[in-house]
């Protein structure tokens, strides 16, 4: 009986060397994701309207969250990606399409952008995304208006 306690744990340790360990699947070169803003109805609060056009803690399909930071005029500013697969921030390198209302407010946005990722593969990831968003006035005194993000769709290509 005593062998038995004592063989027991050196069998599971040798088993344990030798049975391969499972991982997570890793992104392939080449491949694409689609990432999708869970937007609520009526649209997720960026909070006031403001240049840059800012956006932070949208929560995404695929879980996580990510901040939108863009410098429309001059085509630039970044994503950052909070938890978003293995997505780290993202530089966005030219604003290609910008729809405007009567009042001059963003409402549709298409961005490019590029990044690293971050679990350690030495990773890199080109995308682009197209956002949309509405506005409401403030009641309160001074407020302005609020923006609303009312879709936002990425799609992400590895490297």
């Amino acid at each position: 009986m005593k062998r038995i306690f004592v063989f027991a744990p050196v069998l599971a340790l040798a088993l344990s060397m030798i049975v391969p360990q499972a991982h997570a699947q890793d992104e392939i070169p080449g491949t694409q994701s689609t990432i999708v803003a869970s937007v609520p109805f009526g649209g997720y609060s960026c909070g006031r309207n403001s240049y840059p056009l800012y956006c932070y803690g949208v929560p995404v399909n695929v879980g996580g969250t990510f901040w939108l930071d863009a410098y429309y005029n001059t085509g630039s500013g970044f994503i950052l990606f909070n938890s978003v697969a293995d997505l780290g921030q993202g530089t966005i390198t030219s604003v290609t399409a910008i729809t405007k209302n009567s009042l001059g407010q963003v409402t549709r946005l298409t961005i490019a952008f590029n990044g690293s990722t971050n679990d350690g593969d030495g990773l890199t990831y080109t995308g682009t995304g197209t956002f949309t968003f509405s506005y409401y006035k403030c009641a309160a005194r001074y407020c302005g208006y609020i923006q609303l993000m009312q879709s936002g769709s990425m799609t992400i290509t590895y490297h």
